[in-house]
């Protein structure tokens, strides 16, 4: 017998209908944002959506899958970037769009999220399984598309290619507290991110021979 999943509504029942999403999803958004995780609960979504605890569990197994869909959702339709031509654009546009979401209400909700993972071990796995997962994949659109242009040097990683950027901002923004504004979000991408791209992660060998 399959068991439900976080992405996944209970079988059985009467057919899903799908207009009623974006309400249970705004509505839990919201209760995160005046509450946190704890305050959120089918009880309140429900009433809050104007919408039945049945019609709710025929969506989402429980209370963790319904937080992690809402917010998903909410950064996936954020963080989308079109194929601008460019590996600097696109960077640029990913960042300035993280630092938006991350200074905003539902960076706040996130926040909240992450502080709560020691406590919650379900919770924890689900942010990883969803969160995580999301980002890597958005970035790897960009990156995908920045080998292809030939912009990208076939040594340099990925992983430090999308965590660098977002690195930074978040170091600004929970802990230094200096800006994050046009001319920063530039300079990470001209001076770090790009300079990686081009040059990439040399071996051993080439570094020290650089350095004879």
């Amino acid at each position: 017998m399959t068991r439900p999943t976080l992405a996944s509504p209970r079988p059985g029942g009467r057919p899903r209908d799908d207009s009623r999403d974006g309400a249970i999803r705004q509505a839990t958004l919201e209760l995160l944002a005046e509450h946190g995780y704890d305050g959120v609960t089918m009880d309140r979504v429900a009433t809050r959506a104007k919408a039945g605890k049945a019609t709710i569990y025929r969506r989402w197994p429980s209370k963790v899958a319904l937080v992690m869909d809402s917010i998903t959702q909410f950064t996936e339709q954020t963080l989308q970037v079109p194929d601008s031509g460019s590996l600097r654009a696109e960077m640029i546009a990913f960042l300035t769009v993280f630092h938006e979401l991350v200074g905003s209400e539902q960076g706040r909700i996130m926040a909240e999220m992450v502080s709560e993972m020691p406590r919650n071990p379900e919770l924890r796995a689900a942010v990883r399984e969803r969160m995580w997962s999301q980002r890597k994949s958005m970035s790897e659109v960009i990156i995908t598309r920045g080998i292809a242009r030939g912009e990208i040097t076939p040594t340099a990683d990925p992983n430090i290619l999308m965590e660098v950027g977002t690195a930074l901002i978040l170091q600004r923004l929970l802990i230094t507290g200096d800006p994050v504004d046009p001319a920063f979000i530039a300079h990470v991408v001209d001076d770090v991110i790009i300079a990686y791209a081009r040059r990439g992660d040399r071996a051993p060998a080439d570094r020290e021979a650089r350095q004879a």
